[in-house]
């Protein structure tokens, strides 16, 4: 159980099918393996052994994925850093990390440089450079060590199961991000729970766009068709037009993305120009797709649809099949084949036991447990302790059940708006904003008030420009749907909301922005 051996028998399985596209070229799986070799004896020559971290800060390529194998082989950490993080931000991953090596992208060197200004415990950096003359001396260029490596002596390290593959550190949108321990047998039960719940197989072929540095990027969706022999190919940077380009010219199956990126594909112009009907599945996650939006998609787009939940910390543990697609709106499905999940009264922070899950219908938090969920975070013990209880994942976001076993998302914990005693939750507020005609883009939050304690704000995206704050009190006046009380006070209208690369709401710049 783990992933270099996986990786190994999918090489023995299918080693003259393709397993990887990039930037033209075409690598089978014996051609790519051989890659993934020379580099890990390249970090083993530079001194890399079994449990030192090794950071990459590439964006989606050969290169970052070639890296995350060749640690999984030598059985070293593999810390993936997000290629859009200050040169700050990133001294601070490779500090609390503890990272010895340095991949970086061949358009990051002068970040890369104020790095290296700022850190002492990086022993070598590495650029992937197209050209070894643009690489800044004393750094090393990625493909001449692949060259230059001989793999006949590699000390290969054969990983167990409770080895660590990876730190995936968390967005830090309420504060530092925190770097979530995952090992090889997490990172198994993530990829076999996808290919079982998405029917994945060998004739796949899958499309990213989404960033790989990522858990939903790579242990929910690249490993799991790399599991089962199916080809990756492989976008630099997500653009509406390559993207729907790459999906007719590699006739792509599988695709994950976010809502607002289905939308953005689904009304592009130059849409009805391109042939995406080799499509066979689309997962998604982190946001409700409103219901003719949901029609459209499925009459247009492509039939299935799975709307996924999961975590850095808990990838994967609902999931709602195309089946209920419409009939479920909104939802974001059942627990899937390996999750167990409960939802208990807010607040409690015991030892769980069923007298604590709440009634159906009933609001409460999510608790997650099962083979997926981390070990804990690196380095935190005191915040490991209050997110994981026994086998528990304590999860901080809110959900309600329904009387057929269907989990329906309310927001975060800490989103929750206290007005005048009363309890608002933000997301009901957004779902009847995201009705309003003219509105494309809703986040509401509660801003400090002295009178109340706090006060619904909404901050809106308009599609229509002569939509204004009249407008949208009128149509939640009229709506059955909210209750006076919740009636968002005050409305601030952006031209885009502020989001993470993983597509979710930054609500702590919503705040910032209300502010000034």
């Amino acid at each position: 159980m783990n992933i270099a051996r996986m990786l190994e028998a999918s090489v023995d399985r299918h080693p003259h099918s393709i397993a990887l596209v990039f930037d033209g070229h075409h690598w089978t799986y014996s051609e790519w393996f051989a890659r993934i070799q020379s580099f890990a004896k390249a970090l083993s020559n530079l001194g890399v052994r079994p449990g030192d971290r090794v950071a990459f800060y590439v964006s989606n390529s050969e290169n970052s994925v070639t890296t995350y194998f060749a640690c999984q082989m030598l059985s070293a950490v593999a810390v993936p850093i997000n290629y859009r993080l200050s040169s700050g931000e990133v001294v601070y991953l490779l500090q609390d990390s503890g990272a010895r090596i340095l991949i970086y992208g061949r358009y990051l060197t002068e970040n890369v440089n104020k790095v290296q200004a700022q850190i002492r415990s990086v022993h070598d950096f590495i650029s992937c450079a197209y050209d070894p003359q643009n690489v800044p001396d004393e750094h090393l260029h990625f493909d001449t060590l692949v060259k230059e490596a001989v793999v006949s002596d590699v000390p290969w390290a054969g990983p167990n199961s409770t080895d660590i593959s990876a730190l995936v550190y968390t967005s830090g949108t309420t504060g530092r991000p925190k770097g979530v321990i995952h090992t090889h047998a997490n990172d198994m039960a993530i990829a076999m729970n996808c290919v079982m719940e998405y029917g994945l197989n060998h004739n796949d072929k899958a499309l990213h766009v989404a960033p790989l540095y990522h858990v939903g990027g790579m242990q929910a969706y690249f490993i799991p068709h790399l599991m089962v022999g199916a080809t990756n190919v492989i976008i630099g940077r997500y653009e509406v037009e390559n993207t729907l380009k790459t999906i007719q010219a590699e006739r792509i199956t599988t695709l994950f993305v976010v809502p607002a990126q289905i939308q953005e594909m689904l009304f592009h112009k130059k849409f009805d120009r391109f042939d995406i009907s080799s499509l066979r599945l689309v997962t998604t996650g982190g946001a409700a797709i409103l219901a003719a939006t949901m029609e459209h998609v499925i009459a247009t787009f492509c039939p299935n649809i799975y709307n996924g939940y999961g975590m850095t910390e808990a990838s994967l543990s609902l999931v709602l099949h195309p089946r209920d697609a419409l009939r479920k709106l909104g939802s974001c499905g059942k627990p899937t084949l390996i999750s167990e999940c409960k939802l208990i009264a807010l607040g409690s922070n015991r030892e769980v036991s069923p007298t604590e899950t709440v009634k159906t219908g009933e609001i409460g938090q999510l608790i997650v447990r099962g083979p997926q969920t981390m070990s804990g975070y690196w380095n935190k013990p005191f915040e490991t302790s209050k997110k994981l209880k026994g086998d528990w994942f304590f999860t901080g976001d809110l959900f309600s059940k329904d009387d057929e076993g269907f989990y329906f998302f309310h927001g975060r914990a800490d989103d929750l708006i206290v007005s005048g005693g009363e309890n608002i939750y933000p997301r009901e507020v957004e779902e009847l904003l995201y009705r309003c005609p003219g509105v494309k883009d809703a986040a509401v939050i509660g801003l400090p008030d002295p009178k109340w304690g706090a006060v619904v704000t909404a901050f809106i995206v308009a599609a229509d420009v002569d939509i204004c704050e009249n407008d949208l009190d009128s149509f939640c006046k009229s709506s059955e749907a909210l209750a006076s009380f919740k009636r968002p006070k005050r409305y601030i209208f952006l031209k885009k909301l502020p989001t993470n690369p993983s597509g979710k709401i930054i609500k702590t710049e919503l705040t910032k922005i209300a502010m000034r």
